[in-house]
């Protein structure tokens, strides 16, 4: 996919929102694992995250940040794996053509549990 394209997609979840199938796709992705006690808050809170990895995407700087790779530290550690999982899954849906939601969603589960 295109980073215009993708960018146009991000900005377009952002004004409109989810939709009903997504709701189910994060449902059976958060069922599909099991996460230690400790990380089970944030797993299903994974709405909440994607949103602020949308928000940082739509930011040119921030974006650019976030596809260095390089280490950001923007506070608590959910908040620093939510700006990691958000710059992998950019990139993976520039190679794939997969909706980044849903590789965020996968890679936030994935991450947290275990």
């Amino acid at each position: 996919m295109e980073s215009a394209e993708l960018d146009r997609q991000i900005a377009e979840v952002l004004e409109k929102g989810f939709d009903g199938s997504f709701a189910v796709f994060c449902a059976k992705t958060f069922s599909s694992f099991s996460y230690p006690a400790q990380n089970l808050a944030a797993a299903r809170m994974h709405a909440h995250y994607l949103r602020m990895a949308l928000e940082a995407l739509s930011d040119p700087e921030m974006k650019a940040r976030l596809l260095a790779e390089a280490p950001i530290r923007a506070g608590d550690r959910w908040t620093n794996l939510c700006l990691s999982v958000a710059g992998d899954s950019y990139r993976s849906a520039l190679e794939s053509d997969r909706p980044l939601c849903e590789l965020f969603v996968e890679g936030w589960c994935r991450k947290l549990a275990g």
